[in-house]
């Protein structure tokens, strides 16, 4: 594989220190600067550390490529006949329907490949340089250190874990000794061979695990009902916010998530069973609660989401265009072009649950009279109590996830318990659903199915049909096959 290049850049000194919320989080890349400079103060450590989230919500990687763009296409998670083929509309089509040859495909895909290894370079550089710094450098001294190490070095896990679940196969479709894309945690690093995927997946919890041990510390008195608001005005600001950052409690899900692919359910189990020990502190999937929050308008439901990117405008810009741009008129004979299912994959996914699933009946719209189109990200006014956090966020990890984990990492020796962590989040999902009659034979198709409402417009439906090798079934049905689920590597790569 030829070098992986990466630039660091500097961002402005109100990245870290202005005085308006969110500053920090809100500002973009200005002047490149020799990294020498770069990390001889505190603020270059978090600008490079800032400049590698915001480059995580480009469209490219999580604003869209990776979240609700081309990997939910490729999931058949939406019926693409409704979509427009403008603004990345086209790329998405050809997903869907595995042409993974077609050049506007292979354009986006290019870039997401190239830029996420961009990430990954930028990773490597922060962390090899704040395993060295001083700690006096950093104005929260060596707790800060270790919160930019520990973060650096689970940041590049994140990343290469979603390459690899993108360029090579599961587990279970018997990738044995062959070898697929690098796992890169140097920088720089001119030769970078290719490994397996047993390999890759053995570095990815070993990174996960000691960003696990750095944050462990950092993030132990964290206000975590405060976790997406700031909660000064000064250099403290850098500190807080803590759940648009991998911190320890979204490291300890994504290593939940990981050791289930590497399938490893009692190494998985311990990780979730950590999290709903402690789900108290995030308030989260609270029944009731829950509902009259989202009827106010609470549609990404974050009460649930342990770790999200930040994109104040953008997110909501691309769901315009993707999805608003085609509206007509009341009374039109013309039809909206948006991503969304028809009547007949709503009938299907929800059936009994169609009018009282809250995840249908409130993160959803109908449009062309019987057709759902996804409101995620559709751009709330700023009257609404919600606005400030539904418009801004991107959903990466949630805690019903780890109740979906935590469930099947243990419904064949404890079915019982099982069921109560699935019933727990279908009941704060308005879904009351009596489980008794599930066995151990189709406990994993109830779940599938609840899973795949959850994760609609987030990036995980498709890798979990992968992991599980299991049609995908949508407009059409997808075998679970490596030549269905695996995207080449790009032609630049080929020769390597």
């Amino acid at each position: 594989m030829k070098k992986i290049y990466r630039t660091i850049v500097l961002l402005s000194a109100t990245a870290v220190l202005g005085t308006s919320c969110s500053d920090w989080l809100n500002v973009y890349p200005s002047d490149q600067i020799k990294e020498e400079f770069l990390f001889e103060t505190g603020n270059g450590y978090r600008a490079a550390l800032n400049g590698v989230y915001r480059k995580m919500a480009s469209w490219s990687i999580y604003g869209s490529n990776l979240k609700w763009g081309l990997i939910d296409a490729w999931g058949q998670v939406y019926d693409m006949q409704l979509s427009t083929i403008q603004h990345g509309g086209q790329a998405m089509v050809k997903i869907e329907g595995l042409d993974f040859k077609h050049y506007e495909l292979v354009s986006a895909t290019d870039q997401m490949w190239n830029d996420s290894w961009n990430v990954v370079a930028n990773c490597n550089e922060l962390a090899q340089q704040a395993e060295q710094a001083d700690s006096t450098l950093f104005y929260g001294g060596e707790l800060e250190r270790k919160m930019i190490l520990g973060e650096a070095i689970g940041l590049r896990a994140y990343l290469q874990f979603d390459l690899l679940r993108v360029y090579a196969p599961s587990l279970a479709m018997n990738p044995e000794k062959r070898t697929f894309i690098p796992y890169v945690n140097e920088y720089p690093s001119y030769v970078n061979n290719r490994q397996t995927v047993s390999y890759c997946l053995e570095q990815v919890i070993k990174d996960l695990k000691r960003a696990q041990d750095l944050l462990t510390e950092v993030d132990k008195d964290v206000r975590w009902n405060w976790r997406f608001n700031e909660e000064t005005n000064d250099e403290k600001k850098f500190l807080s916010a803590r759940g648009y950052r991998l911190n320890y409690y979204a490291i300890t899900a994504q290593l939940a998530r990981v050791y289930l692919y590497a399938n490893m359910p009692d190494e998985a189990y311990e990780q979730a069973a950590i999290l709903i020990e402690q789900n108290s502190n995030f308030e989260a999937l609270v029944g009731n609660a829950g509902l009259k929050a989202i009827k106010n308008g609470n549609v990404k439901m974050f009460d649930d989401i342990i770790f999200a990117l930040y994109s104040p405008t953008d997110q909501v810009e691309w769901d315009r265009l993707i999805n608003h741009t085609s509206d007509t008129a009341e009374g039109s004979s013309e039809k909206d072009k948006f991503l969304g299912i028809t009547a007949e994959i709503a009938e299907r996914r929800y059936g009994d649950d169609l009018e009282t699933d809250w995840r249908i009946c409130y993160q959803m719209e109908k449009k062309n009279i019987d057709d759902y189109c996804t409101m995620k990200y559709y751009q709330q006014p700023e009257s609404f109590a919600y606005s400030e956090d539904n418009n801004q966020i991107v959903p990466m990890l949630r805690m019903s996830e780890v109740y979906y984990i935590a469930a099947e990492a243990i419904y064949q020796q404890d079915l019982e318990t099982a069921k109560k962590y699935l019933s727990h989040v279908k009941k704060t999902r308005g879904v009351i659903t009596d489980l008794e009659n599930v066995t151990k034979d189709n406990f994993m198709n109830v779940l599938v199915n609840d899973a795949q409402r959850e994760f609609f417009g987030e990036g995980q439906t498709f890798f979990m049909f992968k992991r599980l090798m299991r049609t995908m079934k949508g407009r059409e049905e997808v075998q679970a096959t490596e030549e269905n689920m695996v995207l080449p590597l790009p032609t630049s790569e080929s020769e390597f």
